[in-house]
């Protein structure tokens, strides 16, 4: 399940670390490898790096709540705009460290209804009702909208 309590960074949950995110993209592809995209004043729930691999550019993004981690195809840094692309050669890299999604995952269209005021998603979560509020504001349209936001 992919919509846990605290994946908005709307709730307190765990929180991981920044730090490890980039240990594990320095070392595993190099100084010249990597980009660390800051956040650059955005209110984002997620780390990001850019990852450059002979003829492509991809974005690597940590959600900063739990271990889950995908891939966009390039993009220009804070563009709220979320391509998110499988990568076999990345995946099998970061698969070590964190659970990998894929696009099904993320492109997964988000179900949810408002009665009222009571929101309910009828995809599996363990959301609290402060981030269903938030969905009915900012409206996402898949879990790869949820799982990565860019929300205040």
């Amino acid at each position: 399940m992919l919509l846990r309590a605290g994946i908005t960074g709307f709730q307190p949950t765990i929180s991981i670390g920044e730090s490890g995110f980039k240990t594990v993209c320095y070392s595993s592809f190099g100084s010249n490898g990597v980009d660390i995209v800051e956040g650059l004043g955005s209110m984002k729930n997620f780390y990001e790096c850019i990852i450059k691999l002979k003829n492509k550019r991809v974005h690597v993004l940590l959600n900063s709540h739990y271990p889950f981690v995908a891939f966009t195809s390039s993009r220009e840094a804070d563009e709220h705009n979320l391509p998110f692309i499988n990568d076999i050669e990345l995946s099998k890299t970061f698969n070590q460290y964190y659970k990998v999604l894929c696009l099904e995952q993320l492109n997964e269209p988000l179900k949810y209804t408002q009665q009222g005021k009571n929101i309910i998603i009828k995809n599996e979560n363990t959301l609290h009702q402060d981030e269903l509020k938030q969905l009915t504001y900012w409206k996402p349209k898949t879990v790869g909208e949820i799982v990565f936001n860019y929300w205040d």
